[in-house]
């Protein structure tokens, strides 16, 4: 099986600020280049094959980081952006709630099919990142790959390997510059395979 190294990226100024960021192009913090710089500690000694992130800013800068030690290129994947939550994205809960009224419990009702005006729904979400997770087990048979994404692809991807029901999505932390294992031979569909999840939410070196 290939195994995945499913990274969040560092901090931002709107992580600290609780505004639902999605598809913004949001730059790291200073915060979270340190964050990055931590990861890319921790990781410098682990054989890593190959190297993909998220095409946002955030991704993008947390994944060279990381690279550097292992002298590898970070190719940009747009499937495993954020969810995107359309008009609310620069928004926190609160200011979602007062801009429009009702929409938000609507779509936490069930977010596998509603969406934010101009946004995506968790079963979009779900099938773009796990058909990237096969394409990608299918081209790096049984190496390493380090993947720096986002909580919603995250969560996503754990939600469909271990066939959980939505109300169980939002139950993983995925804490920022976290790292979460999975193993996957891509032969089936994510769903219906044999994956495995391996470690969620290590954030043990971003306090040694």
């Amino acid at each position: 099986m290939s195994r995945f190294y499913l990274i969040r990226h560092g901090e931002t100024l709107w992580n600290k600020e609780f505004k639902y960021q999605g598809q913004s192009d949001i730059p790291l913090s200073d915060t979270g280049r340190l964050q990055a710089l931590k990861l890319s500690e921790r990781l410098k000694a682990q054989k890593i094959d190959g190297v993909y992130s998220s095409d946002l800013q955030r991704a993008m800068e947390t994944a060279r980081i990381i690279s550097v030690p292992h002298e590898l290129e970070v190719f940009p994947a747009r499937e495993m952006r954020e969810l995107s939550f359309g008009k609310w994205e620069g928004c926190t809960f609160d200011e979602i709630n007062e801009k429009w009224p009702g929409e938000m419990e609507r779509w936490r009702k069930d977010p596998y099919n509603e969406r934010p005006e101009g946004g995506e729904n968790l079963s979009e979400l779900c099938e773009r990142v796990s058909i990237f997770l096969k394409a990608a087990a299918n081209k790096h048979p049984e190496k390493n790959i380090l993947i720096v994404t986002h909580a919603g692809p995250i969560r996503a991807l754990l939600s469909v390997i271990l066939n959980l029901h939505y109300d169980l999505f939002w139950k993983f932390k995925i804490s920022n510059a976290s790292i979460t294992v999975v193993e996957y031979d891509g032969k089936e569909e994510l769903a219906r395979s044999s994956a495995y999840v391996v470690a969620v939410n290590d954030t043990y070196h971003l306090y040694i």
